[in-house]
């Protein structure tokens, strides 16, 4: 059996690597992906050009402009004399956002009322008009308090945050860990999904199936090969990340690649299942891609899974990449112990086990 085994799994290792362009396939685009990630897709703002409609010129408003005019997070500030300038550059996307400042800010200030700021965003970016929204309500707030701390009125109790794993809260650090997981998924999918499905249009399929393996020496035949080639794409990703970028691993390695073999193989099952129930690779492909899109949007990898309507969480739940993810942010981020990590790896070693017996009855039935 073993022989047989080791034959296939050769046979498989063969094929991926048959040409340069099957071995670039396999290292390029995932170091590439990986790279555009860490550098392109990015939720934090920064150098962010943004308006000023100063309608008071009083001595408050000129400095609270020059505020704005000092925070790292806006890289020009654009003085407007009318709404409707503000509203041109907005709809130019010149700005993300237009602080208005009201006629009577300084003599609000002085007199202890507190003056309305008007804020015009850009909602066509929602999440980036978000954050800006928060950095100029934290600006304003703090000129607020320093006005009545300089006017002799008694401040009020200030707010001091602390973030626990992210200290400097870098949208990198708990962005870029994660694609150990979901880009090492892709390539996985591709692999052993297509492989099938490649075997059955060329008719080496039903070579197989007459061949004296067994359905499920040719299910771990099929699975060893993609579980190798992610993992090696794990190991490189995970080196790259610690040393590349700098970000450091918190917990532990073992800990880590135990959750991702795991994780890889419940992979190796759902392509396995894919490529059992297709006849020709266009049509494996599609059934890839129907897969891959809702893996990521239910995974958390964008938004968290709390926040997805509650009859959706179930759905999340049985998505092998929800709980890698929450394995890779925990164990990077702040040394996830094991008893937590198990929590997370026994779904997805039940989803595994599921996918393959039902990969390998179907293989069954076609050798019947």
């Amino acid at each position: 059996m073993l022989t047989r085994l080791a034959a296939l799994v050769v046979k498989e290792l063969l094929v991926a690597f048959r040409d340069r362009r099957a071995r670039a396939s396999l290292i390029i685009p995932p170091i590439l992906q990986l790279f555009l990630f860490a550098f392109a897709a990015t939720l934090e703002v920064s150098n962010v050009p943004i308006g000023v409609i100063n309608d008071d010129w009083g001595a408050a408003s000129v400095r609270l402009v020059s505020r704005f005019e000092g925070a790292s997070a806006f890289s020009e500030i654009r003085q407007y004399r009318s709404l409707g300038e503000a509203q041109a550059a907005i709809d130019a996307q010149q700005v993300m956002a237009v602080v208005r400042i009201g006629q009577d800010f300084s003599r609000n200030l002085a007199s202890g009322v507190s003056p309305g700021i008007q804020v015009l965003l850009d909602g066509r970016k929602s999440n980036s008009a978000q954050l800006v929204n928060n950095y100029i309500g934290t600006i304003v707030g703090q000129f607020s308090t320093d006005y009545r701390t300089g006017s002799e009125i008694v401040q009020p109790s200030e707010i001091v945050d602390r973030s626990w794993y992210n200290v400097n809260r870098q949208y990198r650090e708990a962005m870029v860990p994660i694609l150990i997981a979901t880009l090492p998924m892709t390539m996985v999918l591709m692999i052993v999904g297509m492989s099938v499905a490649r075997e059955q249009e060329l008719g080496t399929f039903e070579q197989l199936l007459v061949s004296p393996l067994q359905p499920i020496e040719i299910v771990i035949g099929k699975a060893v090969p993609g579980l190798i080639i992610g993992l090696a794409q794990c190991i490189v990703m995970t080196l790259i990340i610690v040393f590349g970028f700098g970000i450091p691993l918190a917990g532990s390695i073992p800990v880590l690649f135990l959750g991702l073999t795991v994780f890889l193989i419940a992979i190796i099952g759902v392509g396995l299942f894919i490529s059992s129930l297709v006849s020709n690779q266009q049509q494996a492909m599609m059934g890839i891609m129907v897969c891959m899109m809702p893996a990521m949007l239910l995974s958390g990898f964008s938004s968290p899974v709390q926040n997805m309507p509650t009859w959706l969480q179930p759905l999340a739940a049985i998505n092998p990449l929800t709980h890698m993810l929450v394995i890779v942010r925990g164990v990077f981020l702040r040394d996830m112990p094991f008893w937590l990590v198990a929590e997370r790896i026994w779904p997805m070693a039940a989803i595994a086990v599921a996918t393959l017996l039902s990969a390998t009855w179907m293989f069954r039935r076609k050798v019947a």
